[in-house]
C-alpha cells in the first residue's frame, strides 16, 4: 500500500513532496504517475489571482492512502470528486468516517485545513477532480463577502462533518470538464483556467448562503439518501444517447420508493428526473456543436435522436436557438 501524509497548505510543497515519495517525475508541473502507482496525472496550478488548485485525473493500481493531517493556520479546501470506486473507498473528516461500497461517489464539498481528512482507495479506482485552496480574506475580496465567518461557519458545523456533499449538476460538470479540456499550449489556457475555478468557488458558495438561510438548519435528507441521490444523477448522466432507466430501476438502485425518490430528486437537484435528464443530453449536444467537429445530424443521432426535427424543437426548447444557429 502506498501512504501520503502532509500538514502543509502550500499545494506547490505538496505536490513536490508528493511526486517526490512515489517516484514520479514533473514536466511544467504536471506530474505523470509512475505505472506501479496509478495510471494518470496530478496538475498543480498556480493562478494570477492567488488561488492554488490540484486536478487529478488518475486510476489507482495499488492501494492508496491519503492523509491531510489537521493544520493551525486555517484554511479552506474546495474539493470537486467523481471517483468511480472498486471495492470501496472510505473518506475520513475529523474521526467521522463514511465508507462506501457503491461503484461511483460525486460530489463538492468543503473541508477545513482544521480537521484531519483521509481517503484509502483501492485499486482499480477512478478519480477525477480538483481541490482548490484559499482562506477568508480571499473569499472576502473576491467574492464580495461581507461576512464570510458566518457563511463557513454555518456549512463547517451543517454539511462537512455530516458528510452532507453538495451533489454535482450539469453546470458545475461543465466547468469542470471545461478545466480538464482546456488546450494548455493556448495563450489563454491560464485565463480560461482561473474563470472556470472561479465560476466553480461563486456558484458553490452562492448555493451555500441560499441554503444556509433557509434548510441547513433544518436538514430533512439524510446523508444516506444524499448518496443514493448522487448514484441515480450518475446513473442518468453515464449514457445519454440511450435510453435512460425507468422510475422504477432507479428506485431499485436507490433502495427507495419511486415517490420518495422523485420527490428528494427534485428538492436536491431542482427538477424532476426525466427533466433533469433532458437538460444533461441537451448540454452534451451543445457542447459537440460549440466544438464545430460535428454537423447537427451526427450530433441528433449521438445523443438518441432519428427524427432532426423533434431534435431540433427540444435543442430550442432549452436554448432558445436551432442546432443550425448554434454551429454557425
Amino acid at each position: 500500500m502506498n501512504i501520503f501524509e502532509y500538514n502543509s497548505y502550500h499545494y506547490s510543497e505538496i505536490f513536490k513532496d508528493f511526486a517526490q515519495s512515489i517516484g514520479g517525475t514533473t514536466v511544467d508541473n504536471i506530474l505523470t504517475l509512475p505505472p506501479a502507482v496509478a495510471t494518470g496525472y496530478i496538475q498543480c496550478l498556480a493562478l494570477p489571482n492567488g488561488l492554488e488548485a490540484l486536478v487529478v485525473d488518475a486510476t489507482l493500481t495499488e492501494s492508496f492512502y491519503l492523509k491531510r493531517c489537521q493544520i493551525r493556520k486555517e484554511f479552506y479546501v474546495l474539493r470537486y470528486e467523481e471517483i468511480a470506486i472498486q471495492h470501496g473507498m472510505t473518506l475520513r473528516i475529523d474521526g467521522d468516517s463514511l465508507h462506501t461500497t457503491n461503484n461511483w461517489h460525486a460530489g463538492i464539498y468543503l473541508t477545513s485545513t482544521l480537521f484531519d481528512v483521509s481517503y484509502l482507495g483501492r485499486p482499480g479506482t477512478s478519480v477525477k477532480g480538483i481541490n482548490i485552496i484559499f482562506n477568508k480574506e480571499w473569499l472576502a475580496e473576491h467574492l464580495q463577502l461581507n461576512d464570510p465567518e458566518e457563511v463557513l461557519v454555518a456549512y463547517l458545523a451543517l454539511k462537512t462533518k455530516s458528510f452532507n456533499i453538495e451533489p454535482i449538476d450539469n453546470e458545475y460538470r461543465r466547468y469542470f470538464n471545461e478545466i480538464l479540456q482546456a488546450d494548455i499550449s493556448s495563450p489563454l489556457y491560464t485565463a480560461t483556467i482561473q474563470n472556470r475555478i472561479t465560476l466553480l468557488i461563486e456558484r458553490f458558495f452562492s448555493r451555500l448562503y441560499e441554503k444556509s438561510r433557509h434548510q441547513l438548519t433544518n436538514a430533512k435528507i439524510s446523508k444516506h439518501d444524499i448518496h443514493q441521490l448522487m448514484l441515480v444523477e450518475s446513473l442518468l448522466t453515464q449514457q445519454v444517447k440511450t435510453r435512460p432507466p425507468t422510475i422504477d430501476q432507479l428506485a431499485a438502485e436507490a433502495a427507495m420508493s419511486a415517490a420518495k425518490l422523485k420527490k428528494l430528486f427534485k428538492e436536491v437537484y431542482g427538477s424532476s428526473i426525466y427533466a433533469y435528464y433532458q437538460k444533461q443530453r441537451m448540454s452534451h449536444a451543445r457542447e459537440m456543436l460549440l466544438s464545430g467537429d460535428f454537423t447537427v445530424k451526427e450530433v441528433g443521432l449521438e445523443i438518441g435522436y432519428t427524427n432532426l426535427s423533434n431534435f431540433a424543437a427540444a435543442f430550442r426548447k432549452e436554448f432558445n436557438l436551432l442546432p443550425s444557429e448554434i454551429r454557425a
